[in-house]
């Protein structure tokens, strides 16, 4: 609609074809560009087209390494990340698409990013029980209200207290990571409160050969 509206009011010789207005047709563009993409991402998933390219790997490394990837990034953003290491031996080893676990765990992050008022929190964490592997990313956001949770990861949908605020999403980056949890036989569970934040936990089976996709819980 904004490419259509700016485009017909430039023909119509309402708007100037100048700069300002051609970069607002371009920056739609590219929006809808990212949303072809992330939707084909998610379509490739839930039809298991996209193959998962499984082997043994280090889930403290892994995580610790993104968290400092994307340091600076928060950083800019006015937001404090820190990274948790609750495994008793400081590594963790699980059969995993690394991958499409750096996209999931990047996703809940994204998300945590995007919906923290500045100077807030977020925190990722990887700890182990039993025979999984716990990834938790928590934040200091605007939270989710509790009737609003079982609909989280449904594809396109965004709370009313998100709708309010300019956040760039695609609404499409949780149902892709329940996807990619679900590939993985595990699980996501989310918990959250208005306010005061949200926390996703990813329990992800460290052993490949464990059978049964467990369907996503929520936590009270």
């Amino acid at each position: 609609m904004a490419m259509q509206a700016t485009v017909e009011a430039m023909q119509d010789g309402v708007l100037p074809a100048d700069d300002e207005h051609f970069e607002t047709v371009a920056s739609e563009v590219r929006r809808l560009s990212r949303l072809v993409d992330a939707m084909l991402r998610l379509s490739r998933l839930e039809n298991s087209s996209k193959e998962m390219k499984t082997e043994r790997t280090d889930m403290v490394y892994l995580v610790r390494s993104l968290v400092s990837s994307q340091h600076q990034l928060f950083h800019e953003r006015g937001l404090h990340l820190r990274f948790v290491d609750e495994t008793p031996h400081g590594e963790c080893n699980a059969d995993v698409d690394p991958d499409m676990i750096r996209e999931a765990i990047v996703n809940l992050m994204s998300n945590a990013m995007r919906y923290t008022n500045e100077d807030g929190w977020v925190k990722v964490s990887v700890g182990v029980d039993h025979a999984d592997v716990i990834v938790s990313v928590q934040d200091t956001g605007i939270g989710i209200a509790k009737e609003d949770i079982p609909q989280t990861f449904s594809r396109f949908w965004r709370s009313d207290v998100s709708r309010e605020r300019v956040s760039g999403g695609l609404g499409v980056g949780l149902s892709i990571t329940k996807e990619i949890i679900d590939r993985h036989n595990g699980t996501i569970a989310v918990k959250s409160e208005l306010g005061r934040g949200t926390t996703f936990t990813l329990r992800i089976p460290q052993n490949r050969g464990r059978r049964g996709i467990v369907h996503p819980r929520q936590e009270k």
